[in-house]
């Protein structure tokens, strides 16, 4: 009995050959065949591998298990993660958090301390590098992420193909890898260069000397390898005249913040309305504005009568460890005058010399604890993830 041309039933709980089921026993789930003609199935808390005519393939029980891959299976033990050979043997000792399945001979796995790397189809680490993430090898290639969060190739030893880093990363599809940089999404060859100069929110494979993309202002196209459009398929959804016009007013949104965080707006969360109103001093209608404009910012949100600040407006409550309310009135208020005098600062004859902002900030008292405050909030959401002393 074959097994190629058997599928999975709508309800998930057995196999069908031409719509008729396979064999008389039901499952809680069954995933599709593999070779050599075996599919997981899972009836309670017990997972396992049965063949065509529905008899188990061993006698071992697991938690979990999925479809055999070069002769390998990834299952889930009591103790971990780990692959089986198809007589349900361990193929090695170690145990895992997650694996993949083995692909051109390897396979990507997560050590318990989050640590991922490749082993091999004798079930032996790969290479002695290990990487914050790493994907399947498609013709002897993979995609690693370093601790940096960047991504480059590498081969089956685990030396690095080209040594160039990305954003973000695809394995190589007809010569071609899909990349994502600090300007957006391209096409790259096997050395890791861009293969044009254009940039994309997104972009597809190359199928057949063509892909499809969609650009920042929402429009999608074709395009060949050279990354001239061959057809667009749906025009911009932004208009780039709205888009500048949106630009020139970006101060509405530093003024407003501004003027919320003076106001105490937001250290007056959650409440409704009127009691926002009342305890910041506000006209109540226009308050409600306020807290509508605040809203559009992500900044605010409301349930019933009630207004909350979301996860990003709690940053501008004063007593946040990480407070960006001292910030909001130094943008909103101090700096935007300095803004007023680029055009002096720009031209060669006005003879324009530069504020002494530290020493303004020094002789303020008020203004140097707020200015601190807001290096702090940087310095400690930027260094993070440095120990300690």
């Amino acid at each position: 009995m074959t097994w190629q041309d058997t599928a999975v039933a709508p309800s998930g709980t057995h196999h069908l050959r031409g719509g008729v089921p396979l064999y008389v026993e039901r499952f809680d789930e069954v995933l599709k065949f593999h070779p050599p003609g075996l599919a997981p199935v899972r009836r309670g808390e017990h997972a396992w591998h049965i063949r065509v005519d529905g008899s188990p393939a061993y006698s071992r029980r697991f938690l979990r298990t999925f479809g055999f891959y070069e002769g390998f299976a990834a299952v889930v033990s009591p103790d971990g993660w780990h692959h089986i050979r198809t007589d349900g043997t361990d193929l090695y000792r170690a145990r895992y958090a997650w694996c993949g399945n083995f692909q051109g001979g390897r396979c990507p796995v997560r050590e318990p301390d989050g640590a991922y790397l490749h082993i091999s189809s004798e079930g032996e680490p790969a290479y002695g590098a290990r990487w914050r993430y790493a994907g399947d090898y498609r013709d002897g290639i993979a995609v690693v992420q370093a601790v940096d969060g960047r991504s480059s190739h590498i081969d089956l030893s685990g030396e690095l193909v080209h040594g160039v880093w990305f954003l973000d990363l695809d394995v190589f599809h007809k010569g071609f890898a899909r990349a994502r940089d600090g300007d957006g999404w391209t096409h790259v060859d096997g050395r890791g260069r861009p293969v044009y100069g254009r940039r994309f929110a997104s972009v597809e494979p190359f199928y057949n000397g063509q892909a499809r993309v969609e650009r920042f202002d929402g429009g999608l196209e074709v395009i060949d390898v050279t990354g001239r459009q061959i057809a667009e398929l749906r025009p911009g959804l932004r208009s780039e005249f709205a888009s500048l016009s949106g630009d020139l007013v970006g101060f509405w949104r530093t003024q407003a913040i501004c003027a919320a965080v003076e106001l105490g707006v937001f250290d007056a969360l959650p409440g409704t309305i009127e009691g926002v109103a009342q305890a910041c001093g506000l006209e109540p209608e226009r308050c409600g504005r306020l807290l509508r404009a605040l809203a559009e910012l992500h900044l605010t949100r409301q349930e019933g009568s009630a207004w909350w600040t979301t996860e990003r407006g709690d940053y501008l409550k004063a007593t946040h460890p990480w407070t960006l309310a001292g910030a909001a009135v130094e943008y909103g208020r101090r700096f935007a005058r300095k803004w007023e005098a680029l055009p002096a600062a720009l031209r060669s004859d006005a003879g324009w010399r530069a504020p002494d902002i530290f020493g303004e900030v020094a002789a303020d008292r008020e203004r140097m604890a707020t200015h601190h405050r807001m290096l702090m909030s940087y310095a400690l959401h930027d260094y993070a993830s440095v120990p300690s002393a």
